[in-house]
């Protein structure tokens, strides 16, 4: 009798450690099976429309957020978030047009789809000026710019209106239409697409066909007035602000 009560205690104490044990297990896996279970995932690959082969060195971004991914040699990304909100990916690459999917997850979390892009012609000239009296910088004058703004800096921050994305990346440079246009304001000239534009006119560029936005500035330094065809700056301003979109 003495020893079944001995076994019964020492059966009580392998139970209690192995109920210590359990719940430190699941304090310890806890949150890493959450972490699992609240991730959304999407992976695909990208392959040139003409040619069928993957394209490797795509940058796949999210617009409107600062995450992203690039392909690699087979054309394979994946990205993973932590809600399943519709996100919109934006595919760039150098010798593509930019496009942009709408993803929306089932059930599963996950989504994939196959990406197909469509090469685009590069310019390479040093210097272009058309009839339509287009300007395009020197490849010396890029190098002098005060600023230089990539495309893909406009999707991460998903603003829609040009004008507002501009205040974003430059505050000190572009400033609202009013303060501008009152006497002694500070304006800019505009060019987009080679083209001169009236700088109210900025609202009417689309910010995420943007391939890249230029700054300089000048304060009277007389090596600077020569970097462009039509003598710089133009129209009587100090800054000169040239946007190339995909959209010619």
């Amino acid at each position: 009798m003495y020893t079944r009560r001995a076994n019964i205690k020492l059966m009580g104490s392998c139970m209690d450690r192995a109920s210590f044990v359990c719940v430190c297990l699941l304090h310890i896996l806890g949150p890493v099976g959450l972490l699992s279970q609240d991730r959304w995932m999407v992976e695909g690959r990208v392959f040139d429309d003409e040619t069928r082969m993957p394209v490797p060195g795509v940058n796949v971004l999210v617009r409107g957020e600062r995450s992203g991914a690039m392909t690699d040699t087979t054309g394979y990304f994946q990205l993973q978030f932590q809600s399943g909100s519709p996100r919109i990916l934006v595919f760039s690459h150098v010798a593509y047009r930019k496009t942009a999917w709408r993803v929306e997850f089932d059930s599963t979390r996950e989504a994939g789809f196959r990406v197909y892009l469509i090469p685009d012609t590069i310019r390479l000239g040093e210097v272009v000026v058309t009839a339509k009296r287009q300007l395009v910088p020197t490849k010396a004058a890029e190098r002098r710019a005060s600023y230089a703004i990539s495309g893909e800096e406009f999707e991460r921050l998903g603003e829609e209106r040009m004008e507002r994305a501009l205040m974003y990346f430059l505050p000190f440079i572009v400033k609202r239409p009013e303060e501008r246009m009152k006497k002694g304001g500070e304006d800019f000239t505009l060019y987009v697409n080679g083209e001169w534009k009236e700088s109210l006119t900025l609202d009417e560029v689309d910010p995420f066909s943007v391939r890249r936005v230029m700054v300089w500035e000048y304060w009277g330094i007389e090596k600077d007035i020569d970097m462009f065809p039509l003598g710089f700056p133009p129209h009587g301003t100090k800054r000169v602000i040239i946007i190339e979109t995909s959209q010619k």
